[in-house]
């Protein structure tokens, strides 16, 4: 045998096992025969492939596939069922829940055995149903029912005694005592829910016209608002062309006072100049001033000076005759002697 063959039919073997793994991971049994059929389903509540399938808690196949049919509504179900159980055609495949936890199950459940062409073949059909969450935790709804009426017998003489107490108005129970005084109390409401509707409906009209001057002064505050705003808007225009003016009025006397500030601060640096100027001249002895504050004996032939014109001043002052033209030394003399007699 060559080694080609022996890879395929390796391979082959591999397939299988493979194959014959999956589906006994899904629950199928593949070395033995079953029967599948199929059941319909609005909502199949969670319900997935591999989920068990039980017939009074005995689990006898799995559910082999799930998928919608043509109209996309309707949910088809695949069960495969050991060939060992004869499942009858009017049998209902019932999805009910695990457990209070979540989980489902799919429960098959028929009144009677089958027999022969009474059971369902591969291919065929059966009821589905999905059963209520009581239903699906208790199991047989008939049960519950049957306990509900045990309970009730137990309640009711409690309920009887406990309504012949209340009604008792001598009766010191104190839950009899309590509901007389809950009855109190809901009369009490009762008269000033009562009292409570006449105060409404006697302030009704009042209350009505008090409701219509509010909205006739809404209204005459609405329109005064709008007037106030156009007059806020003008008021608003008004101040910006005034500051506007005032600004151009600002800005021009500025620029004008700037100008002849300018102006003055160039006459003023003018002056300083030729005030620097001077005072060097004085500094360096030019002129006269600078003569006179450097040079004593200008300052002395000055004060000479001064002085000499002083003493003609007052001679001039004293003696006028001698100044007067066309005056003879005679006469001079003459005057002369008579100011030295007095």
């Amino acid at each position: 045998m060559s080694n080609e063959t022996k890879v395929g039919i390796l391979a082959v073997v591999a397939i299988v096992l493979f194959i014959f793994g999956f589906n006994f991971l899904k629950g199928l049994n593949m070395l033995s025969n079953s029967t599948i059929l199929y059941a319909s389903y609005d909502n199949v509540s969670s319900l997935t492939v591999s989920t068990p399938i039980f017939i009074n808690g005995l689990q006898v196949g799995v559910v082999k596939d799930i998928y919608f049919k043509d109209d996309l509504q309707t949910i088809e179900v695949e069960m495969n069922i050991e060939d060992d159980y004869r499942i009858p055609k009017d049998a209902e495949a019932v999805i009910a829940s695990a457990s209070l936890m979540g989980g489902v199950v799919l429960n098959l459940k028929y009144d009677s055995v089958c027999s022969g062409a009474d059971c369902a073949q591969t291919g065929d059909h059966i009821k589905g149903r999905l059963a209520s969450v009581i239903e699906g935790v208790v199991g047989d709804t008939g049960e519950v029912n049957k306990y509900l009426k045990e309970v009730q017998k137990g309640i009711g003489p409690i309920m009887d005694s406990l309504k012949a107490n209340v009604s008792d108005p001598n009766s010191d129970d104190a839950i009899s005592q309590s509901i007389r005084d809950i009855a109190v109390v809901l009369e009490n409401l009762k008269a000033s829910t009562a009292n409570l509707n006449r105060m409404v409906l006697n302030s009704r009209q009042p209350v009505d016209g008090i409701l219509k001057n509010a909205q006739s002064l809404t209204g005459s505050l609405d329109q005064r608002s709008k007037d106030i705003k156009g007059i806020l808007v003008n008021t608003d225009s008004l101040t910006n062309k005034l500051n506007n003016l005032q600004l151009e009025a600002t800005l021009a006397n500025t620029n004008e006072a700037i100008t002849s500030l300018k102006k003055t601060m160039n006459s003023a640096d003018q002056a300083v100049g030729k005030l620097n100027v001077l005072l060097e001249k004085v500094t360096s002895g030019d002129g006269a001033i600078g003569k006179l504050l450097n040079d004593d004996s200008a300052l002395a032939s000055l004060l000479s000076a001064a002085a000499s014109a002083d003493t003609l001043f007052k001679d001039v002052k004293e003696r006028p005759y001698r100044y007067i033209p066309l005056k003879s030394k005679r006469k001079v003399d003459k005057y002369d002697r008579q100011d030295e007699n007095n």
